[in-house]
């Protein structure tokens, strides 16, 4: 077996594997044999078939495995002993060609491109400078939580005659242009909207006062804003059919609702605060909410400022990968998601990926970063926290059912490297926090917010 190197620049090169009979005779001939002791060949006894004709039947598929094997575990060794940091997996070269001609020779050639990780030198310093907010939490803000909440706990009444916010429910009829059912038209559809989302005051101004029983014409696109997806939706309908909708329909109303917010009461503090300890005033209530607020600011800064970090790392490393190489690599081992169409549209997001990847390596291997089996398992529990809580499920941490769900996927290998993955991520972030210079900055909710729309804009976000 010969091996030999061709690299082509600092991130590419080629590994070309020769492989004569020599190499690969021996093992070949000890799987025909091994074949030839079961194999049931008509017109012999099981086992009894001639060695020739065993080879003839199996010894090309034989020897094209044996060859594969061997050409395979040699390029993994190669990789091993010659400690190439390469970046996904060898694949077939398309700058050396491969020579394997099972019936013309003996002797073999194989070639696999490899994609090289980059070499660069960790770049953040004390002269990197980030800001980190101390978001201030005003009684405007208190008051506009408990107001929603109170909107959100509030209960559903009837309403006589219909104002701006009021959910108006009607039935409603497709006419002719004389005022007469449109035979084949829509019939009896109960639909819902609310005055208040009409753009065109006009028909917004008929709606208003409306009461139960009351009816009127209206063209129906108009009601709903011309938005053609609310529009099919609403009537149940397909998109395409909202175009031949007749401009007149008669309305019925059937049920005017409204939302009235709850009460600050006792039954309303049970209805929020669940088994936790319920506030027994007023102003316990709003110091609650205080302290639940400054809690979520604060935890949003530390969000915002590993946002920044990872705009800073991207920033002062910017890595050069084989591009060629990963999208070549991208389409071969992941074809059902990657495509000659597709692949220059969908690698700029794997590029930044596996960049930000690099990067933090580097800082894990520089810093001695590692993840215990005991930060895996709370990594988990954060993350089974974080996921039920969108369910709108508040789980206590320390929950037996969070529990069984942490063990139930800490069995799986793959859930286990990515919770150690975010160990590490979270690791590395907080190293670079000692790395560089972080200002403090006092800040309104409203000016938070202003600056960080104002930069998700900025990049696209």
């Amino acid at each position: 077996m010969n091996i030999q190197l061709e690299k082509h620049d600092d991130l590419n090169l080629t590994v070309i594997i020769a492989l004569g009979k020599s190499d690969y005779q021996e093992k070949v001939e000890k799987e025909v044999k091994r074949i030839q002791k079961t194999a049931n060949i008509k017109g012999f006894r099981p086992g009894k078939a001639p060695m020739g004709m065993v080879h003839k039947l199996y010894g090309k598929g034989i020897l094209a495995d044996e060859i594969q094997r061997m050409a395979s575990d040699a390029m993994n060794n190669y990789i091993e002993e010659n400690k190439l940091d390469i970046l996904g997996y060898p694949i077939a070269s398309n700058k050396v060609e491969s020579e394997i001609d099972i019936d013309g020779s003996e002797d073999f050639t194989f070639a696999f491109d490899c994609g090289l990780a980059p070499q660069f030198e960790l770049s953040v310093s004390k002269k990197d400078t980030l800001e980190q907010f101390d978001i201030t939490v005003t009684d405007k803000e208190v008051t506009d939580d408990i107001n929603y909440s109170r909107k959100r706990h509030g209960k559903m009444v009837d309403i006589e005659a219909a104002e701006e916010e009021d959910i108006i429910y009607a039935n409603v009829n497709e006419l002719n242009e004389d005022g007469s059912i449109l035979d084949g038209g829509l019939t009896d559809k109960n639909i819902s909207f609310v005055s208040s989302l009409i753009e065109d005051k006009k028909v917004k101004d008929s709606v208003l006062g409306k009461k139960v029983g009351d009816q009127f014409n209206a063209d129906i696109k108009t009601l709903l804003n011309n938005n053609e997806t609310v529009i099919s939706n609403t009537l149940g309908i397909a998109k395409e059919g909202v175009n031949d909708l007749s401009s007149n329909f008669s309305v019925t109303v059937t049920e005017i609702k409204r939302r009235i917010d709850a009460e600050i009461n006792e039954e309303y503090y049970k209805e929020v605060f669940g088994d936790l300890e319920i506030p027994s005033s007023e102003e316990e209530y709003r110091e609650k909410i205080q302290a639940n607020l400054e809690n979520y600011y604060r935890n949003e800064s530390e969000l915002w400022l590993d946002h920044q970090i990872g705009h800073l790392l991207m920033e002062k490393h910017n890595i050069n990968l084989p591009d060629e190489f990963l999208k070549r690599w991208l389409i071969t081992t992941k074809e059902n998601e990657y495509t000659f169409e597709n692949i220059d549209e969908k690698y700029a997001e794997e590029k930044s990926a596996l960049q930000r990847r690099l990067v933090i390596d580097k800082i894990a291997a520089q810093s001695d970063l590692k993840s215990t089996e005991a930060e895996i398992r709370e990594e988990a529990r954060i993350y089974f926290h974080g996921l039920y809580r969108q369910y709108g499920l508040n789980i206590p941490m320390n929950d037996a059912f969070l529990d069984e769900s942490i063990n139930k996927k800490l069995a799986e290998r793959e859930f286990v490297m990515q919770m150690a993955d975010r160990v590490i991520y979270r690791k590395a972030y907080d190293a670079v926090k000692e790395l560089i210079t972080i200002k403090a900055k006092k800040i309104s909710v409203e000016d938070y917010f202003t600056q960080v729309n104002a930069h998700k804009s900025a990049h696209g976000e």
